[in-house]
């Protein structure tokens, strides 16, 4: 026998779902043999493995605080898997915000983001790998490794993850274990196989894109080209650097920080290269011992210089600058902070509103908006396409979202729909198909939450579309969604509050898993209208927390139009003359003062309703 070995997911620190027999998968030939040890408790059953793989079973648990070790042996060899727990296994899954790990829920004005303390909270978190061959399913994950909370000292865990296991924890006592396939700007088509895609005609060009033989591999290539081209083009161009990193500036012109290039007549549609710069100046008394360069977010990628040494970088538009450097960098008195910023044309370049823009050195914070410097380095055509594959259809399906059929798990939390935006009118029927697809291949009626997408400005028009969208999915039998208006930043994509929607995905799943309260969304269940106003009444009381809120409106045959509200009979009634069809609420990209809650807590989701 060449080989025997356990599967990546069946290691140290794993977590089984309680109350439910397990199997155990690897790679190997021959009789095998499972023991389940503790203390002296010693329990076991054997299979003959074939074609390579081996699959035993791991008898039902109960939850506790205290591990166990699982030794399977095969001939002579042994495979032990210790610090085994049985508990509550949940499936996450979804976009960047789902992905985001607790490192970047950081707040420099703020302080550390602490290490999690808990032991009985571990995650494994699948390694990005895509696949774009129709009809490929791994029958495995393959890397990664579990997590104890308590060990993840580089905050690597999934943010809303934590807490919403964390929220889940308390209130069981139960060990939670989160099995993580979320990926960046993966859309729900990316988890559905190519045969369930072709459902749906609207998808067909894509589709046969991406099933394309060597569409991968040639993407990638192209884009790695293009990328280099530009960036090559730039940097052979660039004619401003070297004085500059000299301390040799040119007179300049000016520009007000934050800014967008569409808003500077002279850089209006502008990619290429620009320098930026501004002196600011050190108090004498300041402490340097722990100095660091904020910069909010910069569209797209930027080097950073202060006094001509390099302080930091980031090559794409959405991590907050924070960078960490250097005492000896700065000096008492007049420095020069310069910004090399690469605008490749995916969206207008800039420094993002409503962010902090300073240097801070302990409690001193220096300023560092208002007017700099700036000139033009190169012009340059936009950048050629740079293909983001995870966002394309079957991407995240062979290898991270089908070996999850294999698994017994209490539940899954999905928070996605970003990149699904621009397609919402079919988005509640691909999550649906989603839905009833992964429920058919893995055998039971798995239980399912949703995140309906918190507040973000750029959104738009079809941000909102898509938020509807999730709320109709709601007649999804077994669903729940977590509401998350005003949870998110109106201009940026990464919210760093995750504490609250980790909080309100429990809050679902305590409801639709536990029994512990109505799953259905606090939205009307009744709209009606008479002398008095339109009535909206809701599956339970509702108040309104904002009671001068213009997030209520009705729609007219001269349009929509803003609603005074009120409180009437545990529901909400608008005032309007005349007649109306359809009601809304919150519908708006940037609605971020939720204005109205049910007596249970919860919030009230966006909505548009018929009369």
């Amino acid at each position: 026998m060449s080989i025997f070995k356990a599967d990546d997911i069946f290691s140290d620190g794993m977590i089984l779902q309680r109350d439910t027999e397990n199997f155990i998968t690897g790679d190997g030939e021959g009789e095998i043999t499972l023991t389940l040890e503790r203390d002296e408790r010693i329990c076991g059953r054997s299979r003959i493995a074939a074609d390579g793989r081996w699959r035993i079973a791991v008898p039902a648990g109960k939850a506790d605080s205290l591990p166990y070790t699982i030794n399977i042996r095969c001939g002579n060899l042994m495979i032990v898997i210790s610090d085994v727990l049985f508990g509550d296994v949940f499936h996450i899954t979804g976009q960047s915000n789902m992905e985001l790990p607790m490192s970047r829920t950081y707040d420099p004005f703020k302080g550390k983001v602490a290490v999690p303390e808990e032991d009985l909270i571990r995650e494994y978190r699948v390694p990005i790998d895509l696949c774009f061959e129709a009809g490929k399913e791994s029958h495995k994950f393959i890397g990664g490794s579990w997590k104890r909370a308590c060990d993840d000292t580089d905050l690597s865990m999934s943010a809303a993850g934590y807490f919403f296991a964390k929220n889940l924890f308390a209130e069981t006592g139960v060990p939670v274990g989160l099995v993580n396939t979320s990926a960046g700007g993966s859309a729900i088509e990316g988890r559905i196989p190519a045969e369930v895609c072709r459902e749906f005609p609207e998808l067909d060009p894509v589709t046969d894109m991406v099933t394309a033989k060597g569409y991968m591999e040639k993407t990638l290539a192209e884009g790695e080209k293009n990328q280099n081209s530009w960036s090559s083009f730039v940097n052979d161009n660039d004619k401003l650097a070297e004085d500059i990193l000299a301390g040799k500036f040119p007179a300049g012109n000016k520009v007000n920080i934050p800014f967008w290039v569409d808003e500077v007549p002279a850089l209006s549609g502008f990619t290429g290269r620009l320098w930026l710069w501004k002196t600011f100046e050190v108090p004498a008394n300041a402490d340097l011992s722990d100095p660091m360069l904020i910069l909010g977010t910069l569209v797209d990628a930027d080097v950073c210089y202060i006094n001509g040494t390099r302080v930091g970088s980031t090559d794409y538009l959405y991590p907050p600058r924070y960078y960490s450097f250097p005492a000896d960098i700065l000096k008492k008195g007049k420095n020069t902070l310069a910004v090399r910023l690469d605008i490749m044309g995916a969206e207008r370049g800039g420094f993002t509103e409503g962010k902090r823009f300073c240097v801070k050195l302990g409690d001193t914070v220096i300023d560092l908006s208002g007017q700099w410097d700036y000139e033009i380095a190169v012009k340059a055509e936009k950048r050629g396409p740079v293909e983001f594959l995870p966002s394309k259809e079957l991407a995240v399906y062979g290898f991270m979202t089908a070996p999850a059929y294999r698994l017994p798990f209490k539940g899954m939390l999905v928070y996605q729909g970003e990149t699904n935006c621009g397609g919402w009118a079919i988005y509640d029927k691909l999550y649906k198909r989603f839905v009833e697809y992964y429920r058919q291949r893995c055998g039971y009626d798995i239980p399912v939450v949703s995140v309906q997408l918190p507040n973000w400005t750029p959104g738009g028009e079809t941000w909102v579309h898509l938020r509807q969208k999730q709320l109709e999915c709601c007649a999804i039998p077994n669903t729940a969604m977590a509401v998350t208006l005003g949870m998110g930043e109106n201009n940026d994509l990464h919210p760093k509050n995750k504490a609250a929607v980790g909080a309100a995905l429990c809050d679902c799943v305590l409801r639709l898993i536990y029994n512990k309260g109505d799953t259905r969304p606090v939205s009307p269940v009744s709209v009606k209208q008479s002398k008095s106003g339109i009535q909206l009444d809701f599956p339970e009381e509702v108040r309104l927390t904002d009671p001068e809120t213009d997030y209520f409106e009705v729609h007219t045959k001269s349009g929509w139009h803003t609603a005074p509200a009120s409180e009437k009979d545990g529901g909400i009634n608008l005032s309007i003359s005349g007649t109306a069809d359809k009601v809304r609420y919150a519908w708006r990209p940037d609605a971020d003062n939720p204005a109205a809650k049910g007596v249970s807590g919860r919030l009230v989701p966006t909505f548009e309703m018929t009369i």
